[in-house]
């Protein structure tokens, strides 16, 4: 049987790529795809504008969408209301790969955990994953307090600096609060996204680089995501927990 997917941002860059990896995946199916309301392509069948043989029309509110089986959302927190009330209503696993998310609604992330199964993933590379394992499993504060964290994305990006340049941070404070960690973004024509992490220690530099050349990483990323959510007890997830 396939999983129903709801997929929120369709028509964006992520969501375009998105929506093109599962015409090769058969045990997902697109159950409903929602855009902003002033999305050009609002009714128009998925197949009309992406690169697609669905015939599922395009929608900008999720009003009229039955329930589904997981929810995908990679398009910004100005649907975050309608979608989190959505998730709750109808008791829908909730994958959140948006970004600039405020503290208000993180927790209310937090809090409808308790009920649903939820993943917070702004990045759904599976090497920036790997990145933060290693961060995880490593004890580096013995060799420097001072960490630069580089991130480069296209012009049209929304959020500076990016959600996953403020995880790293964050997952770096955690393990040593005396670290001192700056953040530096760059915008370019069209990167689709380069994270670098310095190290600066007194006469030497380690630089982990993370570069995606491509948003089908991405896209392959949300589809394991979206496989594994299904199934799992109501808890606040991210990618390191596949």
């Amino acid at each position: 049987m396939s999983i129903d997917l709801i997929l929120c941002g369709a028509s964006g860059r992520l969501g375009s790529e998105i929506v093109k990896e599962l015409e090769n995946d058969s045990s997902i199916k697109l159950a409903a795809c929602v855009s902003s309301k002033n999305n050009p392509n609002i009714g128009k069948k998925i197949s009309e504008f992406a690169d697609s043989s669905s015939d599922i029309k395009l929608q900008n509110s999720l009003k009229e969408v039955s329930k589904s089986d997981v929810i995908l959302d990679v398009s910004s927190p100005d649907f975050f209301e309608e979608i989190l009330n959505f998730s709750k209503s109808n008791n829908v696993p909730l994958i959140i790969a948006s970004t600039g998310h405020n503290e208000e609604q993180l927790n209310a992330l937090q809090k409808l955990s308790q009920s649903i199964a939820i993943m917070v993933a702004p990045n759904l590379s599976m090497g920036i994953n790997f990145i933060k394992n290693f961060f995880n499993s490593s004890s580096f504060d013995i060799l420097t307090n001072d960490i630069e964290i580089h991130e480069t994305h296209h012009k049209d990006k929304i959020d500076s600096p990016s959600g996953t340049a403020i995880e790293l941070k964050n997952l770096l404070e955690s393990k040593n609060d005396g670290l001192k960690i700056s953040v530096k973004s760059f915008r370019d024509d069209n990167s689709v996204g380069t994270h670098k992490i310095i190290l600066n220690m007194e006469d030497e530099t380690i630089e982990i680089t993370h570069s995606a050349d491509s948003r089908k990483i991405f896209a392959l990323g949300a589809i394991a995501a979206i496989k594994w959510i299904q199934h799992q007890k109501p808890g606040l997830y991210n990618l390191s927990n596949i």
